[in-house]
């Protein structure tokens, strides 16, 4: 009996040790994901979000490249990573963020196509709660706007302080995201939101 409960004291001890060192190993593993979504420009929040335009709709790309900093008992991952987005703005989309942030332009009409970016650093707790917080930048056609900080005559873009929340439905490697990224600061000067929905793969 008390050979058996030594050998079984020994083995939990043994296991335990190697499960210690495999989850020191993989705690410091590499987290990579990329997936697609649709956004919907919601805008200083005083519009009737009841109401659906198909004109506030656009896309983008994301992805994160990070390290596990932990996991929990369901073997879900705690990731300090950098978060990242391209995206594609229309039209309607530049003429309400001009709108939203007071400029004024001499464009009679805006690209269909205007790129987006954002860079983010942050967390992404337990494979679900995504928070990070970064710097993004909206493109659009050579013009010239006016606000009350003055005349830029040949203004590209805008940059702005960018952070997101969010939540992963995950299963397997396939995930459901849905995040809010507000943008603010900079060439803003009023906050605008932007959430979306999309899906992500994991590797």
């Amino acid at each position: 009996m008390k050979t058996l409960l030594s050998f079984l004291i020994f083995t939990a001890i043994a296991f335990s040790a190697h499960a210690q060192n495999d989850n020191e190993h993989r705690r410091g593993a590499l987290a990579v994901s990329v997936g697609a979504a649709a956004n919907y420009y919601y805008g200083q929040g005083d519009h009737n979000f009841s109401k659906f335009e198909n004109e506030r709709v656009n896309w983008q790309l994301n992805g994160m490249l990070g390290i596990t900093i932990g996991r929990d008992k369901a073997d879900r991952r705690t990731v300090l990573g950098a978060f990242g987005s391209f995206g594609l703005n229309n039209a309607n989309t530049i003429s309400n963020i001009f709108a939203d942030q007071g400029y004024i332009t001499t464009a009679t009409s805006q690209s269909s196509n205007n790129n987006a970016y954002t860079l983010e650093g942050g967390l992404l707790i337990a494979d679900v709660f995504r928070i990070s917080t970064g710097v993004g930048q909206q493109i659009f056609n050579n013009q010239s706007i006016a606000s009350t900080n003055g005349i830029n005559f040949d203004a590209t873009s805008l940059k702005f302080n960018s952070t997101t929340v969010g939540f992963n439905i995950n299963v397997g490697a396939v995930g459901l995201l849905l995040n809010c990224n507000f943008n603010y600061g900079k060439d803003y000067v009023n906050t605008i939101i932007y959430p979306s929905a999309g899906l992500n793969f994991r590797f």
